[in-house]
């Protein structure tokens, strides 16, 4: 009793972890934000801190910079899977419902028909597209970890149910597939784990080999992902990333625009360990995870396009309704720039290791660095001047907590 007591506190505890983490893509756009990473915050800190774990903050796959590659493009296209899933799982729970209410014993009807446990299947395939739209380290670790409790879970109501109805489980459980119609990870499973007695251990041993090509999966993505990446480097100075593609020619002569300013020559002058500079439309709407600093425009522009102002005040309304509408957002761009006027932003970035030293282009995206947003520039592209300089505070939107890096 003690045995199976413990199990379920395993199983629930891990449960809730997976979701305190899952939940932080929406939470954080939220009211709730502050409350949220009170809890949440001290863990990714702590991972960050060590050089052991920092990597498991990191993220695998782009979330901040578009890239126009069909590779990521392809992966990113996946994300809709989050929804679909979702839809899916709240249609297999009506015949589910039913059949419990109307006490019908075993469901056997709708998606019952095809696989006996179809509600894990697409929490998991929601879990995947969630895991693609926020991509961690630890959030792929947790999910392959969900998987594995997802399977023990089924398997723990089909011992019940056998219980419940016997004969009548066994006989539907001898017709129907447990998650996918011709049982290829049971299949599977047996062919390289099937020697491996008792079963438990089997199951732990290919949990330890799927988690680990599951995170060489990952670096290989992430490796990928910064080979892609539309850096344009500036001899003896920064590089510089454009959160959308553009030529090389265009973002070098922007920056020697913004080079004009006095006050951008002498900052970078005095500070050698800057060496990246993000570049984005004036209104992008993921600058909070370089800076803290609010967007602000030029009181020209501001007369030429006063719906600025108000679009930035209205543009979400909190909640899960903010998330789907940043969804929307992230499809409605993947063909463009997301802008109606002429405001470029230059966000300065110093990206040091541990202890403090700046690291060269090559390594500007490795695991575990330290990026400290030092300056912001917005130039206005009609009037072809500098309209501010922004002295930033050091840190993003969240304090701390590690963000995307591109």
């Amino acid at each position: 009793m003690g045995a199976n007591k413990g199990q379920k506190l395993l199983l629930y505890g891990s449960i809730l972890a997976y979701c305190l983490i899952t939940i932080e893509i929406i939470i954080m756009i939220s009211p709730f934000a502050l409350y949220f990473y009170s809890v949440y915050a001290p863990i990714l800190n702590f991972l960050a801190s060590s050089r052991l774990t920092s990597w498991s903050t990191e993220f695998f796959l782009p979330h901040m910079v578009f890239l126009d590659d069909p590779v990521i493009l392809a992966i990113s296209y996946l994300q809709v899977l989050l929804v679909i899933g979702l839809l899916l799982f709240l249609a297999a729970a009506v015949p589910l419902y039913w059949g419990r209410f109307t006490g019908k014993g075993v469901v056997t009807f709708s998606f019952y028909a095809k696989i006996r446990h179809p509600q894990y299947l697409f929490l998991a395939v929601s879990g995947f597209g969630l895991l693609l739209y926020w991509p961690r380290f630890i959030v792929l670790i947790f999910f392959i970890t969900m998987l594995y409790i997802y399977y023990i879970l089924a398997r723990n109501e089909e011992w019940r149910m056998k219980h419940e109805v016997p004969g009548v489980y066994e006989k539907y459980m001898a017709g129907i597939p447990m998650f996918l119609p011709g049982e290829p990870g049971g299949k599977l499973f047996a062919l390289l784990f099937g020697w491996i007695k008792p079963k438990w251990c089997g199951i732990l041993v290919s949990y330890v080999v799927v988690l680990s090509l599951s995170i060489l999966a990952a670096m290989g993505i992430r490796s990928y992902t910064i080979k892609q990446l539309p850096l344009v480097p500036i001899e003896g100075q920064v590089d510089l990333l454009p959160v959308f593609e553009r030529s090389p020619g265009e973002i070098r002569e922007l920056y020697s625009h913004v080079l004009q300013s006095d006050d951008v020559r002498e900052f970078l002058a005095d500070h050698q360990e800057v060496n990246l500079a993000y570049i984005m439309p004036g209104d992008f709407f993921l600058t909070a995870l370089v800076t803290d600093e609010n967007r602000r425009f030029s009181d020209d522009i501001i007369q030429r396009f006063p719906e600025v102002l108000e679009w930035h005040e209205h543009r979400f309304k909190g909640g899960l309704g903010k998330f789907f509408r940043i969804f929307y957002n992230f499809i409605g761009t993947l063909g463009g720039i997301a802008t109606d006027y002429d405001v470029e932003r230059f966000i300065f970035v110093a990206v040091t290791d541990k202890n403090g030293d700046p690291m060269p282009s090559e390594r500007l995206f490795g695991l575990g660095l330290e990026r400290t947003p030092a300056l912001l520039v917005d130039y206005d592209r009609f009037e072809e001047k500098v309209v501010s300089v922004i002295m930033a505070s050091g840190e993003h939107k969240w304090g701390k907590v590690p963000m995307p890096t591109f």
